[in-house]
Order: structure tokens, then C-alpha cells, then sequence
């Protein structure tokens, strides 16, 4: 499996008749939400960053535990380990020796470890492959895992993880048209990857929770469709009929974690 793409993109903000584009959103969980909040501050160029609650996730509860999260089936999943009570560390499971996928950490009473399932490859909780005292591997694998920038803030009890490949953003949002009776249908245009799952949310302010809202493909049909599973990757347009007169809207990629 290969490691996520490397291109970083941004999430933006724009105006448009009072309607704010809020950041994209990575969400996990059944309800997508429930371990991750959406990031709407972000205003300028920078990479996707996708804050998540330990407090969701069992296996976050004590140093050691461990959870890989799956973005597509095409890519491998993001391994996320609990390392002491305020430091978590994100890690690409994409081994250094043949590109395997290198599972969660897991704790034992003899040596714990995350290992890779094709040639045993061995890395500490840190993604660190094991060496000896010289500095050399003793694996296969010659490399440390690549590692994601993470920060917690104890406080809030939230993770942040910055991913630099992670296209979640908006291009573009513009009125498509308005009816005689002032309804309004939003035209978003925004990018997506094969393999993976979408959502667009709306929430009317940021003290109020996002809620799913559906779309149609084309400019006068039905807002009926929930999900975007695209079958290429590329730019995805989408309508969405207008609620109220202002408000932000998300677009979200399904976490799914990987048991």
C-alpha cells in the first residue's frame, strides 16, 4: 500500500450572500462526528488538520493503546498511539521495507510493538525501528516510520493532527439560483479521491453542532443524495439548497477505524 498523497492543499473561507466556508472536517465514529470536531477557523494557505477526542476512542484511555484510522482503501491507515498521559504521536503504517502495512502498537509482557505483517518488522510505540546499540536495525525494515506533527491539549481533551497530503477543502461556493419565492440553491465545487467517502454538513453558527445535509448532481434535480463515493479523483460539484440566510458549510471525509 502506498503512503497518503503528499500534495498538501488548504481549507479556506469565503464569502458568498452570507454563507461562510467553513474548514473541511475529518470525521470517525457510526455518526462520522462523534470523535471529531470540525475545524472552521482556518483562513489562510496551509495543510488539512483534523482535531479528534481520545475520550471517543476505548483503547486511547492508558499509555500504550493504540488505534489506526482508514482514510480510503487505497492508502494505508494512520496509526495514532497514546505514548504518556498528555503525548500522542501520528504515524504513516506504511513500512520502510517493502511498503507493507505495519499494524497498531501492541503491548506485551515481553517486548511491545508495532510489526509489520509481511517480513516482522519491529518499531516502538514512537515508530522508531528497533536498532542496536550502534544506531543499527535489526529488522529488515533500515527506516523509522514517517510521523505526522500532533499536538494535545490536555484541557480540552482534543488531538490535533496535521496532514499535509490531505485534500479537504472548498474551491469555490456561488448562488446557482434563486426561485420567486427567495430560495436559494448553493452550487460547491470541491475536491475529492477515489476510494474514499464524503458528507457535506451545515451548521447556522459556530456555537451550533453540524448536521448532514443532502445534495443533488445537477442544478435543478433533488436534494436526495447523503454520501460521495467518487468513482475518480478530481473536482466534485454539488447543489445544495440554501437553510435560512447564513451559515457555514463543511465538507467531511469518513474516518473508519480499523479494528
Amino acid at each position: 500500500m502506498n503512503p497518503p498523497p503528499s500534495s498538501p492543499d488548504l481549507t479556506r473561507r469565503h464569502w458568498t450572500k452570507q454563507f461562510i466556508l467553513g474548514s473541511a472536517a475529518a470525521m470517525s465514529g457510526p455518526h462520522w462526528s462523534a470523535a471529531v470536531l470540525a475545524d472552521v477557523a482556518s483562513t489562510g494557505p496551509g495543510p488539512g488538520i483534523i482535531r479528534i477526542k481520545p475520550s471517543a476512542f476505548p483503547a486511547l484511555s492508558n499509555p500504550g493503546g493504540s488505534i489506526q484510522l482508514l482514510f480510503s482503501q487505497l492508502y494505508a491507515p494512520l496509526t495514532l498511539n497514546r505514548v504518556s498521559p498528555d503525548r500522542f504521536v501520528t504515524l504513516d503504517s506504511v513500512c520502510s521495507h517493502a511498503g507493507c502495512t505495519v499494524g497498531r502498537y501492541i503491548v506485551t509482557s515481553g517486548q511491545s510493538s508495532m510489526t509489520c505483517g509481511c517480513h516482522g518488522s519491529r518499531y516502538d510505540i514512537e515508530g522508531r525501528v528497533f536498532r542496536n546499540d550502534q544506531g543499527i536495525s535489526t529488522e529488515p525494515a533500515p527506516d523509522d516510520l514517517g510521523r505526522y506533527e500532533t499536538a494535545y491539549d490536555a484541557t480540552a481533551g482534543i488531538i490535533a493532527i496535521t496532514l499535509p497530503g490531505l485534500r479537504l477543502h472548498i474551491d469555490s461556493l456561488t448562488v446557482h439560483q434563486k426561485d420567486q419565492n427567495g430560495n436559494i440553491r448553493l452550487k460547491l465545487v470541491f475536491p475529492v479521491a477515489f476510494g474514499a467517502v464524503y458528507e457535506i454538513r451545515y451548521q447556522p453558527d459556530l456555537s451550533s453542532p453540524s448536521v448532514p445535509i443532502r445534495y443533488s448532481t445537477t442544478p435543478s434535480g433533488t436534494a436526495d443524495k447523503s454520501t460521495i463515493g467518487p468513482a475518480t479523483s478530481g473536482n466534485f460539484t454539488a447543489y445544495v439548497d440554501a437553510i435560512g440566510s447564513k451559515g457555514y458549510f463543511t465538507v467531511g471525509v469518513k474516518l473508519t477505524p480499523v479494528s
